[in-house]
């Protein structure tokens, strides 16, 4: 399989992230890879998911709401291209970040 890059179009979705939880937001499109840029100073916490999502703190329950994302790096994850899908993140307490979400195909 031939992994394309993203187009110098994709629609960038900026989220401002808090210690509670971001609203439910839908990615800026559709793809099989959501790109997500961490330029904030804290790690954010995903939900990435179809239907409303709300991202949670990890503990000791394993949870998919809570998929961590380090203070400045970019990464990608794969997710089904069915369907427009949301979003919601957050950081612990008194932590901050701004994430710049892209879809696409590739990497």
């Amino acid at each position: 399989m031939q992994v394309l890059p993203f187009t110098a179009t994709s629609k960038t979705l900026p989220i401002s992230v808090t210690a509670t939880a971001s609203s439910s937001t839908a990615l800026p499109g559709q793809g099989n890879t959501v790109r997500v840029v961490n330029e904030g100073p804290n790690v954010a916490f995903l939900s990435i998911g179809s239907g409303t999502q709300t991202a949670v703190l990890p503990n000791s329950t394993p949870t998919a709401t809570s998929t961590p994302v380090l203070a400045g790096t970019d990464v990608s994850f794969t997710i089904p291209n069915d369907q427009v899908y949301n979003i919601s993140a957050i950081c612990r307490a008194n932590g901050t970040a701004t994430l710049d979400l892209q879809v696409g195909e590739g990497a």
